[in-house]
């Protein structure tokens, strides 16, 4: 299976979207482990799916539009979709007798995905506090003038 190449806002976005990509991977790489062969290959296939939606989505949306709100979107959509198709996957997993690993894998990814939503928020929270201060400027140099 080819890589596919991920499509990204900014070198903070791909950063911080790669970082929770390369736990959350390593999470179901053991996860996946003990519960039949090729398991993993195949949630990196799915995971091709989430990168190839994504893509998309900046493709069509994203870049034609000019739109924030979308962009807000964008910028989150790789984490959200990630643990959301991890619950799916490992919960299809279970068979009782690895259901602590699974809960525990899930709990893990979890909190990474969770991290890497809030160091994205908070980026744009940052973006969006900057560019106040910059009209907040711009609008006093206007009026001394």
């Amino acid at each position: 299976m080819k890589n596919t190449e991920i499509s990204y806002i900014n070198n903070m976005h791909k950063e911080i979207v790669e970082l929770s990509l390369r736990k959350v991977k390593k999470v179901m790489y053991f996860a996946t482990e003990d519960v039949g062969e090729g398991k993993y290959q195949d949630f990196l296939h799915i995971m091709n799916s989430v990168y190839l939606y994504s893509n998309n989505f900046y493709d069509n949306m994203v870049e034609r539009k000019n739109d924030g709100a979308l962009l807000e979107e964008f910028l989150f959509l790789i984490p959200n979709m990630v643990f959301y198709t991890s619950i799916g996957y490992l919960t299809a997993l279970k068979n009782g007798d690895n259901d602590c690993l699974m809960r525990s894998s899930l709990e893990e990814i979890g909190a990474y995905c969770e991290n890497a939503t809030g160091e994205l928020a908070d980026i744009l929270i940052d973006e969006k506090e900057s560019k106040k201060i910059i009209q907040d400027i711009s609008g006093l140099e206007l009026t001394k003038n």
